[in-house]
């Protein structure tokens, strides 16, 4: 099998994880107006709640992702509470400082409770299967699918739902949603909600990819994250999602021929080319500052 075609299968299963991660990004961004620098400690908490569950109470896989959805969810609310509506007033430069400090404490807070050691969760990754040209484990199968599965979620959220529409409403412009009879703090917050939800999922999901977590497993992924989300067109989950596979791919295929150590240079430097040729977004033709579809 062609070392190129496994780097593919590797990227679509790193794709998958990124795409929930930069979809929640873009949807705290989109409502908030807020570059959320704390973004990745909800990936960590959402990985560690799980890890966790599955150490100490011996609970299966699902019960463990569960786990780490209701708590992503929690820290996307704190977030949403302690720090961003607190802020909401002042100027954007403050609240990002003011999210760059949050990152800082709970990363401190993770270390203090969890050690700096890596750890990892001890789930059967399953046999080695071939899938046309790729190769992936029956763990990451799984994964990929879950994934799938999600993003198919939140179409229907953000489609379907009385929420999602108030959501796309509150995002385009939060004061004339709330003269027009949505709650507008309340959408924020069920958004924080559910993009902390996604997060935390993803950070069970990248933890299980990765083989192990850490205290900083997420400040590393949130420049893929924002990368992604900015290099697809940030403010619309769709063209996330496609920013996301897009970059998957060329970090995995990078990854195989150079060294993995490079995979932030790599991705920092797909961020610096978008900027340059597509500053919208590859997918995007006008501004992306709302979620629209």
């Amino acid at each position: 099998m062609s070392i190129f075609w496994i780097s593919i299968g590797m990227g679509i299963a790193v794709a998958a994880i990124l795409a929930l991660s930069a979809v929640a990004f873009t949807l705290e961004y989109a409502v908030s107006r807020v570059v959320n620098l704390a973004h990745g400690e909800a990936l960590t908490i959402g990985a560690y709640s799980a890890y966790v569950a599955e150490i100490n109470f011996h609970l299966n896989l699902y019960v463990c992702a569960l786990v780490a959805t209701i708590f992503g969810a929690l820290t996307g609310m704190a977030m949403n509470l302690l720090l961003i509506e607190r802020f909401r007033s002042q100027k954007a430069l403050s609240t990002l400082i003011a999210t760059l400090g949050a990152s800082l404490i709970l990363q401190n807070l993770l270390l203090i409770g969890f050690g700096g050691a890596s750890v990892s969760y001890a789930f059967d990754q399953g046999n080695l299967l071939h899938v046309g040209p790729f190769l992936w484990t029956v763990l990451t199968i799984k994964i990929i699918v879950s994934a799938v599965l999600v993003a198919g979620l939140i179409y229907v959220f953000l489609q379907r739902t009385k929420i999602g529409k108030a959501l796309r409403a509150v995002s385009q412009n939060r004061e004339l949603a709330q003269v027009s009879g949505i709650p507008a703090r309340r959408v924020v917050m069920q958004t924080w909600a559910v993009a902390g939800a996604i997060s935390g999922f993803a950070g069970f999901l990248y933890g299980e990819t990765v083989g192990t977590i850490n205290p900083t497993l997420g400040n590393g992924f949130l420049l893929l994250s924002i990368t992604a989300a900015v290099g697809g067109g940030l403010g619309r989950p769709y063209a996330t999602l496609g920013g996301a596979v897009v970059l998957g791919l060329v970090i995995a295929v990078a990854g195989t021929y150079m060294s993995s150590a490079y995979q932030l240079v790599i991705a920092f430097g797909f961020l610096v080319l978008m900027l340059l040729i597509k500053p919208n977004g590859i997918f995007v033709r006008g501004r992306a500052q709302a979620v629209r579809t």
